[in-house]
């Protein structure tokens, strides 16, 4: 067999040839709360996304290949903080060469340094979130750096103008305690909410900054079989593409976390999570 195209021919052969976007894996799970496995995501969705079977235009008609810049993968330090720190930093040198990080987890716990080397673009930014869970506890068993805390840690940054969840569907009352604390900042969509098209989310502004996370357990577990959490009743694959291609934002960033291939089967759920970021990448350039 053919050695794999990665990504679908998007990255340019040359590393050090510049682009606008950038594509970096965060091959980190240090974070996780129940299985390992997200760590070795990074790499299976670039192989799983082969140019051999997928070409680099998107379905809106954005050719992009060879367009994209890979970073190849960030791997955990000694510590969190330490590992967080260095992905921060490695998102602001993005940021500062103008270019826009687009990130394979990964555990979800990794957006959160993401979003600190984003406040390098001095500009408010809308969260747009897509999960199965809220990810609002304040700590998970003592542990504020959790992949249960996420959303919470975001809505404690002063350059977070709101966090957007769409698909919830594990909403205790714990965390409902923190969706009354942040009521002005914080938009939830339930999945029991959503089933059509996602609407407009006409609360983020017209050219808003926006990152778009998302959990790949925010999928119906029909359509995306290997994360660690499986919920019911998720979002299907369609809902979340027309939400990348009919958005209203200017993109400054996109992560796909949560993805276990120990538990994929054909590379499902990776191929999807490569295909939501090639259509970002493409939303991104059209706008550009």
């Amino acid at each position: 067999m053919n050695d794999p195209i990665p990504f679908a021919g998007l990255p340019h052969p040359d590393p050090s040839q510049a682009s606008p976007w950038v594509l970096l894996g965060i091959a980190d799970d240090t974070q996780s709360t129940f299985l390992r496995g997200p760590a070795e995501a990074p790499s299976r969705i670039r192989s799983a996304y082969d140019g051999r079977c997928f070409n680099s235009t998107t379905e809106t008609g954005i050719e992009l290949e060879h367009a994209l810049s890979d970073q190849g993968d960030l791997r955990p330090l000694q510590t969190w903080d330490a590992s967080a720190e260095i992905y921060a930093r490695t998102i602001e040198e993005i940021c500062h060469a103008g270019q826009t990080p687009f990130v394979m987890g990964g555990d979800h716990a990794v957006t959160v340094p993401v979003l600190q080397g984003l406040a390098a673009i001095a500009t408010s930014i809308h969260v747009i979130q897509v999960d199965a869970h809220p990810d609002l506890y304040p700590d998970f068993e003592g542990n504020p750096d959790s992949h249960a805390c996420t959303a919470a840690r975001l809505l404690e940054m002063t350059h977070v103008a709101s966090v957007t969840q769409l698909g919830i569907r594990t909403l205790n009352q714990d965390q409902r305690l923190q969706v009354d604390h942040y009521a002005d900042r914080l938009h939830i969509l339930e999945a029991r909410q959503l089933t059509s098209e996602v609407p407009r989310l006409g609360h983020i502004p017209e050219r808003a900054a926006v990152y778009l996370t998302v959990d790949m357990d925010g999928f119906d577990p029909s359509v995306a079989p290997g994360v660690s959490h499986p919920v019911p009743g998720g979002l299907h694959s369609r809902q979340v593409m027309q939400l990348i291609q009919q958005g209203h934002w200017t993109l400054v960033g996109m992560d796909v976390v949560e993805v276990n291939p120990s538990r994929d089967i054909n590379d499902q759920t990776s191929i999807l999570a490569a295909r939501l970021l090639h259509e970002g990448i493409g939303y991104a350039a059209g706008a550009r």
